[in-house]
């Protein structure tokens, strides 16, 4: 069972993943990159949902820059919202 705090938490690093996405891209001048980041981060506000592979982007993300109970907040959360 998703706790809200696992969800907080997830629901951040799905932040923090695409917004360093962005910034990146932008940083190299792709701003296709950075537009598409950008625009997944705002539909993720919008439907609280990412689709298919989107979520591994995420996992990835926090596989470098989360606690180990931070990631396991967001796996328990992806977990649940792709039944």
């Amino acid at each position: 069972m998703v706790t809200p705090e696992d969800e907080a938490t997830a629901h951040l690093l799905v932040a923090a993943a695409f917004h360093d996405a962005a910034a990146k891209a932008e940083e190299r001048g792709d701003r296709s990159v950075g537009d598409f980041s950008r625009a997944v981060l705002r539909r993720f506000e919008e439907e609280q949902h990412l689709e298919g592979a989107l979520y591994d982007v995420v996992v990835t993300y926090a596989d470098e820059h989360a606690s180990s109970e931070d990631l396991a907040a967001l796996r328990r959360w992806i977990a649940e919202v792709r039944t």
